[in-house]
């Protein structure tokens, strides 16, 4: 079993290929769902490359936004390749996009 730990950055390779949209994805899901072998998904957040200039996006890197407002379930199976991990300071403007998102 893959072990998967927040904030990494994954290439994600959906069922359906669609032209255009990013294949990059965060995971943002706690690490003891992310991990548990019951559980076939992890939530995500899909990374483009423009950045919206809203608050609720974050920039990871090299790879590009974290958009919070596009949070999605992903098979695990379906996560193809480690690409990278965020920094502590990405992750916590992840977390304040997220709250601000959800009003948390």
């Amino acid at each position: 079993m893959i072990v998967l730990v927040r904030g990494e950055v994954w290439r994600y390779k959906p069922v359906v290929q669609r032209k255009g949209r990013s294949e990059l994805r965060l995971i943002v899901s706690a690490d003891a769902m992310n991990n548990d072998r019951d559980m076939p998904t992890v939530y995500v957040a899909r990374i483009t490359a423009a950045d919206t200039g809203s608050l609720i996006s974050a920039r990871i890197g090299d790879h590009g936004w974290a958009q919070l407002t596009l949070i999605e379930r992903a098979l695990k199976s379906r996560l193809v390749e480690r690409l990278g991990v965020a920094t502590s300071d990405e992750l916590e403007a992840v977390g304040i996009a997220l709250r601000a998102v959800f009003e948390l």
